[in-house]
């Protein structure tokens, strides 16, 4: 049996780069080291900032709020976590219990936004009305809502997108030719004060394999399953299986690319267009109206979005001790 290359007890997991064997408690120091030198390099976040972690109930999600909750005190910055039920079936049930049960675990405040308890549909229904793809639909509520969320609370966005989910976009974003989306990719998307939150991947550097292990090891609870809408045939799937087969060979592969990329990142083009406020909601739009109030005007009659920014001042304000009338404008940082 293998044994820990630091204390040596059973080890559970092997990592090539390094060549080192890890038991559980050390693996998990080492991802948690990982993150905290990825948010110390990149400068993600200060001392005094207020972070909303989008926590959709699986692994990497589970990662991020961990690894966050437990540098929150050395870094001193404030912690919320923030679920979207999509309302797709059994599959959002199973989600918002784990999103739920691990922040109480953590004791990190959670906010949950339902769709249908909010908007009247989920997803599904949503993508049916509008004759448009489920993946589409969805896209379009998620990063509204997140965005939302960071502007209403003048606060940065964690997400939970892994070096593997990294990597292949930006693969994908080079064969298309779509170098402006590749710009986008770096470990820090820089906020639009009172338009845009700040967006900050604090799981840069941490593999998809070293998420997984990080949740057994650290015991959290996650939702093992994948959404029923994922296309597991898709581009982006295929280009993780290959990337995935070279990482095999050449270890560290995809850290190295993604570490140029951040390098590289604001050498990429900057998109043409100029942005401006959205005329019904007030937040980043490319257009008169943004893709989150002209899809809620087709399915509710009117654009929700300015409503929406006021329910999450609301369902916030229990968490953050802040009036409910009062808007955090702008992003930190």
């Amino acid at each position: 049996m293998a044994r820990c290359s630091v204390c040596g007890a059973p080890a559970i997991a092997y990592v090539p780069y390094q060549r080192r064997y890890y038991c559980p408690e050390h693996y998990a120091e080492f991802v948690e080291g990982k993150v905290e030198r990825t948010i110390e390099k990149y400068k993600m976040i200060r001392e005094g900032d207020r972070v909303v972690a989008a926590v959709s109930g699986g692994k990497d999600s589970a990662t991020l709020l961990s690894t966050l909750s437990r540098l929150r005190g050395k870094l001193g910055f404030e912690l919320y976590a923030f679920h979207i039920d999509l309302g797709i079936g059994d599959y959002s049930v199973e989600s918002r219990k784990a999103a739920v049960e691990l922040a109480r675990r953590l004791r990190v405040p959670l906010v949950v936004f339902s769709l249908w308890e909010e908007l009247g549909y989920g997803v599904p229904e949503a993508a049916v009305r509008l004759r448009r793809p489920a993946c589409s639909v969805c896209g379009i509520f998620k990063r509204y809502l997140y965005n939302a969320v960071g502007v209403e609370l003048g606060a940065k966005v964690a997400t939970g997108h892994n070096a593997d989910d990294l990597a292949a976009y930006s693969l994908k974003n080079f064969l298309f030719q779509e170098l402006e989306a590749i710009g986008k990719l770096g470990p820090v998307q820089e906020g639009v004060p009172g338009l845009a939150a700040t967006r900050i991947r604090p799981l840069y550097t941490v593999y998809e394999k070293e998420s997984f292990l990080y949740t057994v090891a650290r015991g959290l609870p996650f939702l093992h399953r994948e959404c029923p809408h994922a296309r597991l045939d898709s581009l982006d799937f295929k280009l993780k299986e290959m990337l995935n087969r070279l990482e095999e060979e050449r270890p560290s592969l995809k850290l190295g690319l993604l570490s140029r990329l951040a390098k590289r990142a604001k050498d990429y083009p900057r998109p043409k267009e100029s942005y401006a406020r959205c005329e019904s909601c007030g937040l980043l739009s490319s257009s008169g109206k943004c893709s989150f109030c002209r899809l809620t005007e087709r399915l509710s009659g009117e654009p929700l979005g300015g409503w929406v920014r006021k329910r999450i001042r609301e369902l916030f304000s229990g968490v953050t001790g802040q009036p409910s009338s009062c808007t955090w404008g702008g992003t930190s940082g």
